[in-house]
């Protein structure tokens, strides 16, 4: 057993989606879908069209997706999920 030490910084699991997925959270948030028309988290997070809930909600989307598929992959498990930095 190898005791921690206060002085050296931990480094969190390299193979969290968790920044893609906050940062999509809040941008589907900011959305027209949701702020200004109402309609459900889900019911946003289903929606494909950019006008309504804009390309970089959908961008971030796709990246969690894939941050998620990569964490199935036994290659990125010795180099590192990329979308999770």
């Amino acid at each position: 057993f190898c005791p921690l030490s206060e002085k050296k910084p931990h480094r969190s699991a390299s193979n969290s989606c968790k920044k893609v997925h906050d940062e999509m959270v809040t941008c589907y948030k900011q959305s027209k879908c949701f702020a200004e028309y109402g309609y459900t988290f889900r019911q946003c997070l289903h929606s494909k069209d950019g006008a309504v809930v804009g390309d970089d909600c959908i961008v971030l989307r796709k990246a969690y997706a894939q941050c998620r598929r990569n964490l199935t992959n036994p290659a990125f498990r010795q180099m590192g999920n990329p979308y999770s930095a």
